[in-house]
């Protein structure tokens, strides 16, 4: 006779522990991810607070600066929405896509009004001495500090679990 009044108990209990297991396991953040291409787990992740940011990054022949734009999609894609650089030789482009505004203002030519949608893209860290920077919530993240240079990272907007954000190094712990 007083083992029913522990069922009540246990159901809740089991129901306690299944709620918390579900929180723990649920994607639900919105993050900025690097992951790691050789062990594809996640290198580096920031929350997504804006869902605008740049890639600012020097160009590795003309060794002048390009600043790349882009926005988060409600689906989590990423847009490109313009750049800005100071050379259109090798490598940049020399004029505007459909659509596009192609612009030129001190020195520097820009292009605006760009709807490219992709669901990610990979990103080289190079071993060598040139800016390469992720721009975010008015903050400025060296990547060549917070990732390992020589390798490749794919880059996309994630929803992690509270898991998943505990395992990965956030980016503003570098």
């Amino acid at each position: 006779m007083q083992a029913k009044p522990m069922q009540p108990f246990l159901i809740s209990l089991l129901v306690l522990i299944l709620l918390i297991s579900a929180a723990a396991l649920v994607p639900i953040k919105r993050s900025y991810v690097f992951i790691d291409n050789r062990t594809e787990q996640i290198a580096l992740q920031l929350p997504v607070e804006d869902p605008l940011f740049r890639i600012k990054y020097t160009h590795s022949i003309h060794l002048s600066e390009v600043l790349e734009s882009y926005k988060v999609l409600k689906d989590d894609r990423l847009q490109m929405t313009g750049m800005e650089y100071e050379d259109f030789n090798i490598g940049m482009p020399s004029n505007a896509g459909d659509g596009e505004t192609f612009g030129e203002k001190d020195g520097k030519y820009f292009i605006t009004g760009m709807k490219r949608e992709l669901p990610n893209f990979r990103i080289f860290i190079g071993d060598i001495d040139a800016g390469l920077s992720f721009i975010s919530n008015g903050q400025e993240y060296d990547l060549k500090k917070t990732l390992v240079r020589g390798q490749s990272y794919t880059f996309q907007v994630q929803r992690l679990s509270l898991i998943q954000q505990l395992r990965g190094v956030n980016i503003d712990e570098q």
